[in-house]
């Protein structure tokens, strides 16, 4: 497990800032978590969960219903 910061982020699921923390105002993308001070990072493994979810979504597979 690791930390990816907001970059990271946006890098691996092709997506910018704005639209990544819409979601996570929307509860629909997992929220970052307070590593340092002001600093917040999201866990690889819950955006990976978040992919999976989506792709399955999108071709119709079964996946467990994540919640963020």
């Amino acid at each position: 497990m690791r930390f990816l910061r907001i970059n990271e982020v946006r890098d691996r699921i092709g997506l910018g800032r704005t639209s990544i923390y819409k979601m996570v105002n929307e509860g629909t993308f997992p929220k970052p978590v307070r590593v340092l001070g002001k600093k917040v990072a999201w866990i690889d493994s819950e955006v990976d969960e978040w992919m999976m979810q989506r792709i399955a979504d999108e071709r119709g597979d079964a996946i467990p219903n994540l919640n963020y």
